[in-house]
Protein backbone atom coordinates (compact mmCIF):
# COMPACT_ATOMS: atom_id res chain seq x y z
CA UNK A 1 0.00 0.00 0.00
CA UNK A 2 1.30 3.35 -1.10
CA UNK A 3 1.48 5.82 1.80
CA UNK A 4 -0.22 9.12 1.89
CA UNK A 5 2.34 11.79 1.14
CA UNK A 6 1.83 15.92 0.85
CA UNK A 7 1.30 15.84 -2.67
CA UNK A 8 -1.90 13.99 -2.02
CA UNK A 9 -3.06 16.43 0.91
CA UNK A 10 -5.62 19.51 0.44
CA UNK A 11 -5.95 22.41 1.28
CA UNK A 12 -9.89 23.59 1.74
CA UNK A 13 -8.91 27.04 3.77
CA UNK A 14 -6.41 28.47 0.97
CA UNK A 15 -7.75 32.48 1.05
CA UNK A 16 -8.89 34.57 3.49
CA UNK A 17 -12.17 34.66 2.47
CA UNK A 18 -13.01 31.04 2.92
CA UNK A 19 -11.33 31.29 6.40
CA UNK A 20 -13.56 34.03 7.11
CA UNK A 21 -16.47 32.15 6.16
CA UNK A 22 -15.20 28.80 7.86
CA UNK A 23 -15.25 31.24 10.68
CA UNK A 24 -18.50 32.83 10.80
CA UNK A 25 -19.68 29.14 10.36
CA UNK A 26 -18.33 27.52 13.10
CA UNK A 27 -19.15 30.67 15.62
CA UNK A 28 -23.10 30.55 14.76
CA UNK A 29 -22.62 26.52 15.04
CA UNK A 30 -21.15 26.91 18.13
CA UNK A 31 -23.47 29.36 19.91
CA UNK A 32 -26.20 27.27 18.43
CA UNK A 33 -24.61 24.05 20.38
CA UNK A 34 -24.43 26.33 23.62
CA UNK A 35 -27.74 27.12 23.38
CA UNK A 36 -28.92 23.27 23.14
CA UNK A 37 -26.51 23.07 26.08
CA UNK A 38 -28.13 25.52 28.19
CA UNK A 39 -32.07 25.04 26.64
CA UNK A 40 -31.88 20.77 26.12
CA UNK A 41 -34.30 19.76 23.59
CA UNK A 42 -35.11 15.96 22.38
CA UNK A 43 -32.33 14.76 19.69
CA UNK A 44 -33.92 13.57 16.49
CA UNK A 45 -33.51 12.20 13.84
CA UNK A 46 -31.22 13.82 10.44
CA UNK A 47 -34.35 13.70 8.41
CA UNK A 48 -37.95 13.80 10.59
CA UNK A 49 -40.76 11.88 9.90
CA UNK A 50 -43.57 13.18 7.22
CA UNK A 51 -45.53 12.03 4.38
CA UNK A 52 -42.30 10.79 2.23
CA UNK A 53 -40.69 8.77 5.08
CA UNK A 54 -42.09 6.67 8.02
CA UNK A 55 -41.22 3.39 9.48
CA UNK A 56 -38.23 1.65 8.20
CA UNK A 57 -38.08 3.56 5.29
CA UNK A 58 -37.06 6.70 7.48
CA UNK A 59 -34.42 4.47 9.51
CA UNK A 60 -33.15 3.43 6.36
CA UNK A 61 -32.98 6.80 5.05
CA UNK A 62 -31.47 7.68 8.01
CA UNK A 63 -28.80 5.60 7.88
CA UNK A 64 -27.89 5.83 4.19
CA UNK A 65 -27.41 10.01 5.16
CA UNK A 66 -25.21 9.39 8.24
CA UNK A 67 -23.05 6.85 6.01
CA UNK A 68 -22.28 9.41 3.60
CA UNK A 69 -21.68 12.16 6.38
CA UNK A 70 -19.23 9.39 7.86
CA UNK A 71 -17.56 8.76 4.71
CA UNK A 72 -17.24 12.34 4.09
CA UNK A 73 -15.69 12.87 7.56
CA UNK A 74 -12.98 10.77 7.06
CA UNK A 75 -11.88 11.85 3.51
CA UNK A 76 -12.02 15.87 4.64
CA UNK A 77 -10.08 15.10 8.19
CA UNK A 78 -7.72 12.29 6.12
CA UNK A 79 -7.19 14.41 3.12
CA UNK A 80 -5.90 17.84 4.91
CA UNK A 81 -2.70 18.67 7.67
CA UNK A 82 -2.34 20.55 10.19
CA UNK A 83 -4.73 23.23 11.48
CA UNK A 84 -7.10 22.27 8.82
CA UNK A 85 -7.35 19.03 9.76
CA UNK A 86 -7.90 20.08 13.45
CA UNK A 87 -10.46 22.14 11.80
CA UNK A 88 -12.60 19.33 9.91
CA UNK A 89 -12.12 17.20 13.35
CA UNK A 90 -13.77 19.96 15.54
CA UNK A 91 -16.34 20.41 12.67
CA UNK A 92 -17.42 16.80 12.62
CA UNK A 93 -17.20 15.95 16.21
CA UNK A 94 -21.07 16.72 17.08
CA UNK A 95 -22.37 15.10 13.82
CA UNK A 96 -20.06 11.79 14.34
CA UNK A 97 -21.83 11.78 17.82
CA UNK A 98 -25.13 12.54 16.39
CA UNK A 99 -26.21 8.17 17.27
CA UNK A 100 -24.82 7.87 20.29
CA UNK A 101 -27.62 10.63 21.49
CA UNK A 102 -29.94 8.88 20.06
CA UNK A 103 -29.30 5.24 21.29
CA UNK A 104 -28.18 6.73 24.86
CA UNK A 105 -30.10 9.44 25.94
CA UNK A 106 -28.60 9.37 29.40
CA UNK A 107 -25.30 10.12 27.52
CA UNK A 108 -26.87 13.58 25.81
CA UNK A 109 -25.61 16.12 28.05
CA UNK A 110 -22.21 14.85 27.90
CA UNK A 111 -22.25 14.40 24.09
CA UNK A 112 -23.85 18.17 23.64
CA UNK A 113 -20.49 19.49 25.69
CA UNK A 114 -17.95 17.12 23.54
CA UNK A 115 -19.65 18.68 20.71
CA UNK A 116 -19.95 22.33 21.78
CA UNK A 117 -16.32 21.74 22.68
CA UNK A 118 -15.37 20.25 19.11
CA UNK A 119 -17.04 23.57 17.08
CA UNK A 120 -14.83 25.23 19.48
CA UNK A 121 -11.66 23.71 18.83
CA UNK A 122 -12.62 24.03 14.92
CA UNK A 123 -13.16 27.95 15.62
CA UNK A 124 -9.97 28.59 17.05
CA UNK A 125 -8.04 26.53 14.38
CA UNK A 126 -9.68 28.54 11.82
CA UNK A 127 -9.03 31.76 13.47
CA UNK A 128 -5.15 30.08 13.83
CA UNK A 129 -5.37 29.80 10.45
CA UNK A 130 -6.43 33.67 9.46
CA UNK A 131 -3.91 35.48 11.57
CA UNK A 132 -1.34 32.80 9.96
CA UNK A 133 -2.16 33.61 6.65
CA UNK A 134 -2.24 37.88 7.80
CA UNK A 135 1.37 37.32 8.64
CA UNK A 136 2.32 35.31 5.71
CA UNK A 137 0.66 38.04 3.67
CA UNK A 138 2.35 40.77 5.51
CA UNK A 139 5.57 38.88 5.11
CA UNK A 140 5.42 38.81 1.14
CA UNK A 141 4.60 42.63 0.89
CA UNK A 142 7.89 44.62 -0.82
CA UNK A 143 8.13 47.39 2.16
CA UNK A 144 8.39 44.46 5.02
CA UNK A 145 10.94 44.56 7.59
CA UNK A 146 13.93 42.22 6.56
Amino acid sequence: MKPLTGSHQTRLLTTRLRIVLAIGWTAYLLALAIRGIIRPSQAGWLVPQGILFSGWVLIAFNIVIYGEICWMAFWCIRRTIGWERLFMAGMFANILLWPAKMLLPQWAFAIRHVGAFGLAVATLSALTLLLASSNQADSNRPDAAV
